[in-house]
């Protein structure tokens, strides 16, 4: 490497003149930056960082099943289990069990809203105004279902035992 030839002293010298203000330069600027990181740490305290995890679910055991949301059949299909897997469409109407060895039971859901004693009541008081306004309305009781409630006007047979022997008699 061939170094600079100055002919002068005086051109020498202010070529290290200029590098001497930029090493003064850089290290005002590190310095600069060294006490501006320091009031940085100073008023934000340094958060440390969290490196647990955090178990939300315990760990699935052989009896337990995978559940998943499908939209079809077809995705059930494609979709593999490592144990029996249940699948629901994401508005509960189907839900599809899957095993192991890939064979699907579709089962329909339907919502089973349990009513209270007094709507039971009431249901069964309408069935039964229901029932009379088809009678009014036929006139004629035979078109009607009667299993269940006797009328006062039907025959009736029964059968007495007197002295060990069986009788029927007819009854109105």
């Amino acid at each position: 490497m061939a170094y600079p030839y100055y002919p002068n002293n005086q051109l020498y010298m202010q070529n290290m003149q200029d590098l001497q203000n930029m090493r003064e330069k850089i290290d005002r600027q590190m310095q600069q930056m060294q006490q501006f990181n320091q009031n940085q740490m100073q008023q934000q305290p340094q958060i440390p960082q969290v490196n647990q995890t955090f178990q939300l679910a315990p760990n699935p055991t052989n009896n337990e099943l995978e559940s998943k949301y499908a939209n079809n059949i077809d995705e059930v299909r494609n979709t593999f289990v490592m144990k029996t897997g249940v699948f629901v469409n994401k508005d509960f109407t189907s839900m599809w069990v899957k095993t192991t060895d890939g064979n699907i039971k579709i089962y329909e859901l339907n919502e089973v809203i349990q009513q209270d004693p007094k709507d039971v009541e009431i249901n069964n008081l309408k069935k039964e105004l229901q029932r009379m306004k088809e009678m009014i309305n036929y006139g004629n009781e035979s078109d009607v279902d009667n299993s269940n409630i006797n009328e006062p006007n039907e025959s009736k047979t029964t059968t007495k035992l007197s002295n060990n022997k069986r009788t029927n008699a007819k009854q109105k």
